[in-house]
């Protein structure tokens, strides 16, 4: 039974089913698998910290995101500029380091916040994370007309 559950894990490897572990370092900016219409878009390491009420998820990585297209706009200027993930999620949404000098927002006062609110962690890839605050601001919008 040990040696079938050797080769199953094995083979997810092989087809690449199981994410790599990366490096993560404060400061890094990172490309990673995009929703389609974002194509470009970045994220960058802004913290990582332990959090007790976290703890089963590793550190937390404080993650700006820039170039996303929110609505109907087609210039990719909007951003997210403080979102939690965990190490999984991070893990599985990184294609390669990127070089770009691009500028991201600070996302220290977004961090602030979201101890002050005892906020939530992204267990989901970025892309996924992405679409649901798009959806949220979809919702939003729909709320005002």
């Amino acid at each position: 039974m040990a040696r079938i559950a050797l080769l199953a894990l094995c083979a997810l490897m092989l087809v690449g089913a199981i994410a790599p572990a990366h490096q993560f370092s404060e400061g890094q900016v990172w490309e990673y698998r995009t929703r389609p219409g974002d194509k470009g878009s970045l994220l960058k390491i802004q913290k990582i910290e332990r959090v007790p009420a976290f703890a089963r998820y590793g550190p937390i990585f404080h993650v700006t995101i820039i170039g996303v297209r929110f609505g109907k706009r087609t210039d990719p200027s909007d951003s997210i500029d403080h979102a939690p993930f965990s190490r999984g999620a991070l893990d599985a949404s990184v294609t390669q380091l990127s070089a770009s000098t691009a500028v991201f927002p600070d996302a220290a006062e977004g961090i602030a916040a979201w101890h002050k609110a005892g906020g939530g962690v992204f267990g989901m890839p970025v892309a996924k994370a992405v679409e649901s605050v798009a959806e949220t601001l979809r919702r939003a919008d729909k709320a005002k007309r």
